[in-house]
């Protein structure tokens, strides 16, 4: 039974993984961040780049049909690393914001081009930064109408926001101290409708939730300590239980995890081990990216050996009970580091577009499901699904053998007849592995109900 499991185990991702083809955007020379945008407002989502080793800033206009033409805004801005978007002067077209090694500025859109505009220089290693109108520093929960930012500043052990004046004039103030502070946020913890901040400490290795206080942030509770290297965490509810959990990254662990708010208040959060090899683990993100109804997860490892040959960018497929099946998408980027999940392609699937420093390239993942189903279809339907009672397999080709496995590789039923009755199977999802006459074999994820 042990090959049989982890036959069928390699055969379910290697199934998923060939659902994903690999086009590089551009090269680049320490790429770093990726940011999904509409820069030219024609409706699709174009990216932004920053690649810190030749100090680029660029953008990538999207044709509709995941091709990309690269416009590159500046070759000048030192240490290129972390970049937002936002309407900073309300005239209708994206602008964003970056910082780099040492220097924060944001940068107008006037007609495609962009103006450069320092807003603070000197920052001792900048690392994320956000934008969002968060009012004023007095009363942060009332929006006033302009774009402010947040930055992490690693160096200086700070969470810093710089608030605008309405006129692009920024002012900054440290509203939190945090060791080596990495990744931002947010959510809401404590169901109290008001938002709430998520920082991890990379030094401190810990996950910790903040709420907005008087003049700062007020550390609201502890997701996780002694989390090594605590890199990426992003809040939501994963459970689907009505509150916000939390997902994270350990890099020095090669961890990941999902942080079960247990008392639905912030009070207390259990641990939930995903993945224990993922080398490098760095930044991380949750949504439906098979469309199931539960929630998934993608990741990115950055790599751990000299040559950051072991990076890698992975999706946890949930079974919907919080069971996850690693996927290897690509293992052949080096320094696999920020990326974002959007259908760029416009045929209704999540693509994933990926920034690899050490290869020096932004990549994109496009999603093939649609194409490899409807080959499938051809020769072969699995019907109903989900299913409560009876599975029918209807083929063009006569069927040699249907064996059927849960989501963790136990085979649970064999036949040769093309339908099934599944009313004594456990709910949840299972793989139904079909050989055909001619020795095709074809796997359907199928979902059984209750």
């Amino acid at each position: 039974m042990k090959t049989t499991t982890t036959i069928i185990l390699l055969l379910f991702a290697g199934i998923a993984a060939a659902q994903f083809q690999r086009h590089v955007i551009a090269s680049a020379n320490g790429a770093y961040g990726i940011l999904e945008k509409d820069i030219d407002g024609d409706g699709d989502l174009d990216l932004l780049g920053a690649s810190e080793v030749d100090n680029t800033l660029a953008y990538f206009i999207n044709d509709g049909a995941g091709n990309f033409t690269q416009t590159v805004i500046t070759n000048s801005f030192t240490g290129a690393r972390f970049i937002d978007g936002a309407d900073f002067d309300n005239d209708g077209d994206m602008d964003f914001v970056a910082t780099g090694t040492a220097e924060l500025a944001w940068f107008e859109n006037n007609n495609g081009t962009f103006i450069k505009h320092s807003i603070a220089t000197g920052l001792n290693d900048p690392r994320q930064v956000r934008v969002s109108d968060i009012g004023t520093l007095l009363d942060p929960a009332t929006p006033d109408g302009d774009i402010d930012i947040g930055v992490l500043v690693s160096g200086e052990n700070t969470a810093t926001v710089y608030l605008n004046d309405g006129s692009n004039n920024f002012s900054r103030f440290n509203i939190i101290s945090i060791d080596s502070p990495q990744y931002l946020h947010g959510g809401d913890f404590d169901l109290d409708n008001s938002p709430d901040f998520l920082i991890t400490s990379y030094g401190g290795d810990e996950v910790a939730w903040y709420k907005v206080g008087v003049f700062g942030l007020v550390r609201g509770g502890t997701v996780v300590s002694n989390f090594n290297g605590a890199f990426g965490a992003e809040g939501g509810d994963i459970d689907l239980d009505g509150d916000d959990d939390v997902i994270a990254t350990a890099f020095i662990d090669n961890e990941v995890a999902w942080f079960e708010n247990v008392n639905g208040n912030g009070s207390g959060f259990t641990k939930h081990t995903i993945d224990s090899n993922l080398p490098g683990a760095s930044y991380i993100h949750w949504l439906d990216i098979d469309n199931d109804g539960d929630k998934d997860i993608v990741a990115t490892g950055y790599g751990t050996d000299a040559l950051l040959s072991d990076s890698e960018v992975v999706i946890y497929y949930n079974d919907g009970t919080q069971n996850f099946t690693k996927v290897v998408v690509d293992d052949t980027i080096q320094g696999a580091a920020t990326f974002t999940v959007q259908d760029f392609n416009g045929d209704g699937e999540y693509d994933i577009a990926v920034a690899g420093s050490e290869s020096n390239e932004f990549v994109l993942y496009t999603n093939q499901t649609n194409a490899l189903q409807s080959n499938d279809l051809d020769r072969l339907s699995v019907y109903p699904n989900p299913v409560y009672e009876i599975l029918h397999i209807n083929a063009t080709q006569a069927v040699q053998q249907i064996d059927v496995f849960d989501i963790t590789g136990r085979q649970v039923f064999s036949t040769q007849k093309t339908s099934i009755n599944v009313s004594n199977f456990n709910k949840g999802y299972y793989l139904i592995k079909i050989t055909l006459q001619d020795e095709i074999v074809i796997t359907k994820k199928v979902l059984v109900l209750k």
